[in-house]
């Protein structure tokens, strides 16, 4: 019987070859999306989770806590503060601070004769062992991080220095730090991890982190293990007791919380002195679990919709059937198996399409999926409960409903069907198309505030501002025959040595109104050269740059934005002379006032900012203005100066610019995914839209040609047909556009600085569907009204 059954379904749907085409393409390519979309919020979600202490895993999270100025969160906390946790909390099993290489900045590696750059070198204590699951492949990782002068490296960067994943023995130099041993190999972390640790290095190889255990230098990432019995909020309070035990209540700038390890990869994004590349978005995942969502409801109220369709041209069928014995559990059956198998089909072919798919999805979003995701058994049912669902629902009306009729009025030739399935055709096509015009006015939204980004005056021109790292060098005279040479290019506008650049990594200090103030202003710092405002454009509003010193001269010169004379209660002119109070060792003498400029990314407000020429950090950079439309070759010219100025280390730069989109790249990549599956969606709908016209084409055949015989135009009849599903569309509109408005608020309130909605933008949307429609609607209109009338009515 169910051989029968399966027969009978084949044939069936090679009767109609448009119609099958038609659902097996729109309903397989709508799962493949949404496939693709899940595995990648899945894979979102297992960030960190391969630790089997994971659940039990925090960090201690500094929150600001100013006066004048928004609370923040730092990712990092004073040095002082897990040694102390690990012996006076109980409920801490462990702890291990984590301090990343020059606060950030890149190393120069020398691994025998290789002269390298890296980017993830860490220092941290022996116990990162004990917190977090660290394969070892060789030596002992606990004996690396416990002796001074000795290293791991990942297994890659042991191939990368060495050509062998074992140089146990070996020596690295990092910049100018005396040799150190490789003492053990760990695995690479995998692509859903937090960290990214390339090189691990001994904490007790880093002399000032370990000689000044203080409780105000918030620079180091600090872990805390806690017994499984231990509950996060009494060890915060345990926290505030230690702080309150160690600094003044005056004094106390800030407040110690705790975020668990599950938590990081989506609660980091906006915290500052965050080291890692791998942070996730939970907006951005819940804006792809939404367009999962709609792309799979498209293409299952495409699917019902042809199927339902299609059914109701079988009611005579069924009658045949019922008259020579069918009972209606067997009809049940049959239409159910036609059903399930169609739906087989489309899964065969999702899987297919999203094997494809999965390079180019990579390519989209920056990730890195594999086929393999998809054979788990939670994926596995995941689908295959889809498709159970789909059949089931797009099974109903013909198995349930056509086969509850009897048989002598199926086969009356008068029998009218009931309207049900035409008001469920209109509201599924409704709803496809509300879902499509909400995702185009996501991403005309999406691009608006992109380009909004792109198109703001930042307050100084990144454009042809090259970032030279120069810690590499072995001593300052290199140093200033490297900018002496380069100022002595023909493509070089200007040099000025900085510790970082806009959008980089200052020093977080405070700025205050007296020497007694104990709050004061979050003040971002960057040690810089004269000159600095002038090679980055900023506007100078008052006084003069930062002088050019004497050696022995110990005054302190700052250059302050607007934001930072405004919380001192002055005007430009009036801070020029002034000795202000910003932690630089001593009181700082104004040299200048320069306009805001925006220091962060967009998502943050211009904050107090200040250039100064204290020796309290290292000049790691070399800030190079170009003035040259030969690119290339003027990099090529920098790069050879380099290398004759500074013979022992590796040429690193960057452009400002491409640095600076870097900062939406989570935004960026969010756009891209929408827009193509925003296309995909409207081509997933109009194949259902296609296929409902050409259906109702079918069913008035002779109205349309006596229509036609009696003198009705082209354009009339087209007309009549596109006109219902117009009045659908433009419904789709007007339910699409609220929810589209309340979700890209939503989201543009992440960003400090936006673009407002405007009803163009829900215009644009809705016309774009409209004709989109109407010349899905049109072409099959068309098609019909064109046909020989004379044809259809021999036919009667």
């Amino acid at each position: 019987m169910w051989t029968y059954h399966l027969k009978i379904a084949f044939r069936s749907l090679l009767k109609s070859p448009m119609y099958t085409a038609l659902n097996l393409l729109g309903l397989s390519l709508g799962l493949a999306v949404s496939l693709l979309l899940y595995l990648d919020t899945q894979h979102e979600r297992s960030f960190d989770r391969m630790h089997s202490r994971a659940d039990r895993i925090y960090r201690v999270i500094t929150n600001t806590m100013w006066e004048e100025a928004e609370p923040e969160q730092l990712a990092n906390a004073p040095n002082a503060v897990g040694p102390a946790a690990r012996e006076k909390i109980p409920a801490v099993e462990q702890s291990a601070r984590v301090l990343r290489h020059e606060f950030g900045s890149s190393a120069f590696v020398t691994a025998g004769e290789h002269k390298l750059v890296e980017d993830q070198v860490y220092w941290a204590d022996p116990a990162l062992v004990d917190v977090f699951d660290i394969p070892v492949l060789a030596g002992d990782l606990r004996a690396a991080l416990s002796q001074p002068n000795s290293v791991a490296l990942s297994q890659s960067t042991a191939v990368r220095y060495f050509g062998s994943d074992r140089p146990l023995g070996q020596t690295i130099k990092i910049d100018q730090m005396p040799p150190l041993e490789v003492r053990a190999i760990f695995a690479d972390f995998p692509a859903n991890a937090t960290q990214e640790y390339q090189v691990l290095g001994s904490f007790a190889s880093v002399l000032w982190a370990n000689k000044n255990i203080s409780w105000s230098n918030a620079s180091f990432e600090t872990w805390l293990l806690l017994n499984p019995a231990a509950k996060a909020a009494d060890v915060e309070q345990q926290l505030a007791a230690l702080l309150d035990k160690n600094v003044p209540k005056d004094g106390q700038w800030y407040r110690l919380t705790l975020q668990a390890l599950l938590d990081v990869h989506f609660t980091s994004s906006q915290m500052r002195s965050n080291h890692s590349a791998r942070l996730g978005d939970a907006r951005q995942v819940w804006i792809m679990q939404i367009l999962a969502l709609a792309v799979l409801l498209i293409a299952c109220f495409n699917f019902m919709n042809l199927s339902t369709a299609r059914a109701q041209l079988r009611f005579r069928e069924v009658g045949v059937n019922k008259t020579i014995g069918a009972s209606r559990g067997q009809l049940i059956r049959r239409f159910y198996v036609e059903a399930f198998l169609m739906v087989g089909l489309a899964l065969v072919l999702s899987v297919a399409l999203t094997a494809v798919g999965i390079p180019f999805f990579n390519k989209l979003a920056d990730k890195q999926l594999s086929f393999g995701m998809v054979y788990t058994p939670q994926h596995l049912a995941v689908l295959l409960g889809i498709g159970v669902a789909v059949a089931l629902l797009a099974g109903a009306y013909p198995a349930v409903y056509l086969s509850s009729f009897l048989p002598k009025d199926l086969l009356l030739t008068t029998f009218q069907k009931s309207s049900t399935a035409g008001w469920l055709r209109r509201s599924l096509v409704t709803a496809q198309f509300a879902a499509s015009i909400a995702l185009i006015i996501c991403t005309v939204v999406l691009f608006g505030q992109m380009k909004f980004i792109q198109q703001k005056n930042l307050g100084f021109d990144p454009e042809q501002v090259v970032a030279v790292t120069t810690s590499g060098a072995e001593s300052s005279q290199e140093l200033e025959a490297l900018a002496l040479n380069l100022a002595e290019l023909s493509g070089v506008q200007a040099v000025c040595p900085a510790q970082t650049y806009p959008a980089g990594r200052p020093s977080g200090r405070s700025i205050r109104r007296t020497a007694d103030d104990q709050q004061g202003m979050p003040l971002w710092t960057n040690r810089a050269g004269p000159g600095i405002e002038k090679l980055l454009n900023i506007k100078l509003l008052a006084g003069q740059s930062l002088p050019r010193k004497a050696p022995n001269d110990t005054t302190v010169h700052v250059l302050l934005n607007e934001t930072a004379i405004a919380y001192l209660g002055l005007s430009a002119e009036e801070a020029v002379g002034k000795l202000v109070h910003c932690d630089l060792r001593w009181p700082a003498l104004v040299a200048g006032v320069v306009e805001d400029f925006h220091a962060e990314s967009l998502h943050t407000s211009i904050g107090a900012y200040a250039f100064h020429d204290a020796k309290t950090e290292n000049i790691n950079l070399l800030l190079v203005k170009l003035n040259t439309s030969q690119l290339p070759e003027t990099m090529k010219q920098v790069e050879r100066v380099f290398q004759q100025s500074v013979p022992g280390s590796a040429f690193e730069y960057l452009f400002l610019d491409e640095h600076l989109h870097t900062l939406y790249q989570r935004e960026a990549r969010t756009a891209r995914v929408v827009l193509v599956f925003s296309i995909l969606s409207i081509f997933i709908s109009c194949l259902g839209l296609f296929g409902l016209v050409a259906f109702v084409a079918e069913r008035r055949t002779k109205e349309i040609s006596i229509r036609r015989v009696l003198g009705a135009s082209v354009a009339g009849i087209t007309a009549l047909l596109a006109k219902d599903f117009l009045q659908l569309v433009l419904l789709a509109v007007l339910l699409a556009s609220p929810l589209a408005w309340y979700f890209m608020n939503a989201w543009l309130a992440d960003f400090a600085y936006r673009i407002e909605l405007q009803w163009w933008m829900f215009a644009l949307a809705g016309a774009s569907a409209i004709l989109i429609a109407l010349l899905t609607v049109g072409f099959q209109s068309v098609k019909a009204a064109l046909a020989n009338p004379v044809k259809s009515l021999r036919s009667e």
